[in-house]
This record gives C-alpha cells, sequence and structure tokens, in this order.
C-alpha cells in the first residue's frame, strides 16, 4: 500500500480488520478497501466519513450478518468507528450499480443495515482510480469495468433527477448542512464534468470560487464558512436570501449541464 493513512484512521481500521478476519471466516472475505475523502488525500478529522468496501466472496447470510453487525457496534466506540461508512458487496458485483443489485449488508454512520447504499459509477471511478487496499488484490487486478461515461450518466442522474427535484423542495430557510450540501456536491460535479475529474468537497469548493461566476462566490463561500466549524456570522442578511440563493444555484447548475455536458448522454 503506497498511500499512508492518517494515524486516526489507520488505527481505527487495523482494529476493524482484526475483529474482521478474526470474527469471519477468511474464504468469505475477498478484500478490505478505502475509497471516498481518505483515497481522494483530503480527509478531515472532524468532518470526513471514513469510507470503505468489503468484497465478498458470497452472499451473506444471517449468521454473517449478524457478527458484521456486532463488530461495528463495538468498533462504533471507538474514535471514528461511529463514522464508518461502507457497503459488503460480492466481487462478482463489481461496476454494477444500485438499481441492478438485490439487497446488501451496508454499514452507515457505525450502524449496519440490509438494503442499498453508496454504490454507483463514481464510488467505483473513485476506488478503480485512487482506493486503498487495506486487504486482499491490489486495486488494478479487480478490473473495475467502469468508465468515465458511466460516471457522466451517473452525475446527468444527480442533475437532472436528484437536484433539480430538490430544487422545488426547498423551503425559505434551510439549515446549514444543507447550504453545505449543495455547494460543495454541485461544485464537485461541475468540476468533474469540465476535468473529468473527481476531486474532494474540500477542494471542489475551491475550485468553485474558480471555475464559477463572481455571483454565486457569497454561496461557496457560505459553504466554506459552515464546512470550517468557526463559529462565524452567516454571510447572508436573511434566511429567505439563502435559501433563494441555493435554489437559483440549482437551477443554474441544471441549466449549465444540460447545455454543455449531457446534450449526448
Amino acid at each position: 500500500m503506497g498511500y499512508v493513512l492518517p494515524h486516526p484512521v489507520h488505527d481505527i481500521m487495523q482494529k476493524y480488520l482484526q475483529a474482521l478476519n478474526a470474527s469471519l471466516p477468511s474464504a468469505f472475505i475477498e478484500g478490505v478497501y478505502m475509497y471516498g475523502s481518505i483515497a481522494l488525500g483530503a480527509f478531515d478529522e472532524k468532518k470526513s466519513d471514513v469510507d470503505f468496501i468489503v468484497l465478498l466472496k458470497r452472499s451473506a447470510n444471517e449468521q454473517e450478518v449478524e457478527i458484521i453487525k456486532e463488530i461495528h457496534f463495538q468498533i462504533s466506540k471507538e474514535k471514528l468507528g461511529a463514522r464508518m461508512d461502507g457497503m459488503y458487496i460480492q466481487t462478482a458485483d463489481l461496476g454494477k450499480t444500485n438499481d441492478i443489485l438485490l439487497p446488501y449488508p451496508y454499514c452507515s454512520d457505525g450502524e449496519v443495515k440490509i438494503g442499498h447504499w453508496d454504490i454507483n459509477h463514481v464510488t467505483w471511478w473513485i476506488l478503480k482510480k485512487h482506493g486503498i487496499a487495506l486487504q486482499g488484490r491490489p486495486i488494478h487486478e479487480l478490473n473495475i469495468s467502469t468508465k468515465w461515461e458511466d460516471v457522466l450518466g451517473t452525475l446527468k442522474y444527480n442533475i437532472n433527477e436528484y437536484w433539480y427535484k430538490k430544487s422545488k423542495e426547498i423551503p425559505n430557510s434551510v439549515p446549514d448542512d444543507m447550504v453545505e450540501f449543495v455547494t460543495t456536491t454541485i461544485c464537485r460535479i461541475l468540476y468533474s464534468l469540465k476535468f473529468q475529474q473527481i476531486i474532494s468537497k474540500k477542494e471542489a469548493l475551491e475550485k468553485g470560487l474558480v471555475i464559477l461566476p463572481f455571483r454565486w462566490h457569497t454561496l461557496l463561500k457560505e459553504g466554506m464558512r459552515i464546512r470550517s466549524s468557526e463559529q462565524l456570522p452567516s454571510l447572508f442578511d436573511t434566511e429567505s436570501s439563502r435559501a433563494e440563493t441555493c435554489k437559483d444555484f440549482i437551477l443554474y447548475t441544471h441549466e449549465i449541464c444540460n447545455e454543455g455536458y449531457f446534450l449526448e448522454v
């Protein structure tokens, strides 16, 4: 492994790997990998999730799911343990997305459930290009099939389905976490479309100030203010003006993405 994990992440993942390998048969686990902000070199100890994927040689039975739940229940008591987010996916399902996958075990905020979580082509792309192998075969040997055209399709869905619908639901006042979510995620989408790269949310906000018109800079700086966790006053005079700007930003993004990037997707 060429990438050195931040010490808190290294410590929690070592405890996790020890528990995983001690509790489950070795013939069951294909590999353990990290993606997300850690893989992108942008882990924030105060805010970032610990994103991981465990590849399984077969589907987990009920007893194994209960063991996985207990592992995460215990590990959630440790520093960063409650911020572990990840999926237990069969190796045969590499490159597939939630719309065709059967429900699988996943961990969100340290709690294990059965269903669908963060499996899409952006996830696979980050794993393919930047992922970190903690256990198992090197990532290049996994032969993840995701191509940039697949990522583009996911980004199109995000803008035209999720975010366009979200713009219709924004109330007259939005909480800080929603402002942060809007600014970081949309800046990340825009940068990805423009440069065909996936970058961290923090870097996406910084790049947004470079690639986006000045009219959106106050909103982006508001996202930075919130993400910094510093107790500074809002850059907006009223809650309603902040909410309206969020809505306008989503609609602006929807328009320029469809005009500039999605015509042939």
